[in-house]
């Protein structure tokens, strides 16, 4: 069984390094480590995901479906988070710097504040001041975001969809996939329970459309956003949706899943910055950073073809 801590940052630049290279003997020669620690941060990584990564044959330096679908990116992003930590070290002590950063309320409530630490301990000379943005922006609220960006009083900004602005730069950071999900198991068909939804909310929409036989039998009750559904259900058998990256939270961790009837979005969550011929170092240090831990939490979905 997977493990239900996210693999660690370590385990994974191992992985990274070693699926590129020609032996487990080739990647310690590389990272600077010997051979026994390359096979114990692979074996421990295997065993967070819960699946192989590399084929169990001496002979054969390969890579398993379920580490071909994990590779790819993974040692261009710790190559890029390496030089950036390199550019900071530089950086003296009279050179903090504050960055501006809007985000959803529930991205960093589930996943990012847990995680800020490592951050700071990188990089010590950064500092983050976060406000709240929704993370389904309605048409004011985007073009406050824009302006708000070009004027610089922010210095990037994270929500769902699309920013038609070609003043700024647009990353997708990753499609969110929604799933019911109650705190207690129930014997109560999933349609006679009481749901807590944002009815507004795109992922409502698309849950409505991709399970509409379901949905029509549902009895929901309106809420603002998911925080409120998440806090209005605790010890009860109601229902609501959450994104599935949110769920190796403590506080959700062993909630009930309702994965037959998930859904996935259209578009993308991203995040959003100035067009700039050169990012400020603290800006892309963070964006890296951002980008390395997702793809963190994003590996422990991996599973087996």
């Amino acid at each position: 069984m997977a493990s239900e801590k996210s693999p660690s940052l370590n385990a994974l630049r191992v992985f990274a390094f070693a699926a590129h290279a020609d032996s487990f003997k080739q990647a310690a020669q590389q990272l600077g480590v010997s051979q026994s620690n390359i096979t114990r941060q692979i074996q421990a990584l295997e065993e967070q995901l819960g699946t192989r990564l590399f084929q169990r044959d001496n002979r054969v330096h390969a890579l398993t479906p379920a580490g071909e679908a994990l590779a790819p990116d993974l040692l261009r992003l710790f190559k890029e988070l390496d030089r950036t930590v390199e550019r900071t070290r530089h950086i003296g002590d009279s050179e903090l710097t504050t960055l501006r950063i809007a985000l959803p309320e529930s991205l960093l409530r589930w996943w990012l504040s847990s995680r800020l630490a490592e951050f700071y301990a990188l990089y010590p000379h950064i500092q983050v001041q976060f406000n709240t943005v929704p993370l389904f922006p309605d048409a004011n609220e985007r073009a406050n975001i824009c302006a708000q960006l070009q004027h610089e009083q922010l210095d990037m900004a994270i929500h769902y969809g699309h920013l038609r602005d070609k003043a700024l730069k647009q990353v997708a950071l990753y499609t969110p996939t929604y799933v019911p999900v109650a705190p207690t198991q129930s014997d109560k068909a999933l349609a006679s329970r009481p749901w807590l939804i944002d009815v507004n909310a795109p992922y409502w929409r698309h849950f409505k459309k991709a399970q509409a036989h379901l949905a029509k039998q549902l009895k929901t009750r309106p809420v603002g956003n998911s925080n409120i559904a998440v806090d209005l259900i605790q010890g009860t058998d109601q229902i609501t949706l959450i994104d599935q990256l949110f769920l190796a939270h403590p506080q959700l961790r062993d909630y009930v899943k309702h994965t037959e009837y998930q859904v996935t979005l259209p578009e993308p969550v991203a995040l959003t910055l100035k067009q700039r011929q050169r990012q400020p170092v603290a800006l892309v240090a963070f964006v890296k950073w951002l980008e390395a831990r997702l793809a963190s939490s994003l590996a422990g979905n991996v599973r087996p073809s």
